[in-house]
């Protein structure tokens, strides 16, 4: 099942949220915001065939979750498959050298290298940071999920929904969010294990 589409009024909405969040560790004095509206708004058909035609289905479904449904016998609706190339081509756009994503986003990231081949541009470097398990312990981090912590919520909130999460994820936040390195992690793992230091 696909998402719904979201009209302009909403995509500006959420983009008002995004930033509001983002600004918190960017400088908005040294930070470009912009819409791929300014390049697709204007692409010909012609235009987004030369796209649809650097890929195959068969690529398309390496992808994990396309793969995974196609077995299934799930449908795949063909503008799915149209959103790794226009991704890769906000690359082009952009003139990207550097591409920071989750590494649920490696098949996009990396489509944006073949790209940007294609029309003549260097190839970004891709850098891929692992996903942040949400509170349940199990899957993403998500809005959507009701499993998250929101950048923007009071302290108070984020303390209590800290505290309320599994054990077995402190270990976790304890790599992707902390300051410690692993050998301290790796210590103070050891140190608990051992009975020599409590977790509250």
């Amino acid at each position: 099942m696909t998402r719904k589409p979201l009209t302009e009024e909403d995509v500006k909405a959420n983009a008002e949220t995004y930033k509001e969040q983002v600004f918190k560790i960017l400088d908005p004095e040294k930070t470009e915001v912009r819409f791929n509206a300014e390049w697709f708004g204007e692409l010909s058909a012609a235009k987004m065939i030369e796209l649809a035609a650097q890929s195959t289905v068969a690529r398309m479904l390496e992808r994990d979750d396309f793969e995974k449904r196609y077995k299934a016998n799930q449908s795949i609706a063909i503008h799915e498959f149209l959103y790794p190339l226009v991704q890769g081509y906000d690359s082009v756009a952009l003139e990207a050298d550097v591409e920071l994503g989750g590494t649920d986003q490696k098949f996009n990231l990396l489509m944006g290298r073949e790209i940007q081949k294609h029309f003549g541009q260097e190839p970004q470097v891709v850098i891929t940071m692992p996903l942040l398990e949400g509170l349940d312990g199990v899957q993403k981090m998500s809005k959507s999920l009701g499993n998250y912590i929101g950048v923007d919520e009071a302290p108070g909130s984020m303390f209590n929904k800290l505290v309320s999460m599994p054990d077995s994820l402190m270990w976790r936040y304890f790599e992707l969010l902390s300051l410690k390195s692993n050998e301290e992690i790796a210590a103070l793992k050891q140190s608990v294990a051992q009975g020599r230091t409590r977790v509250m």
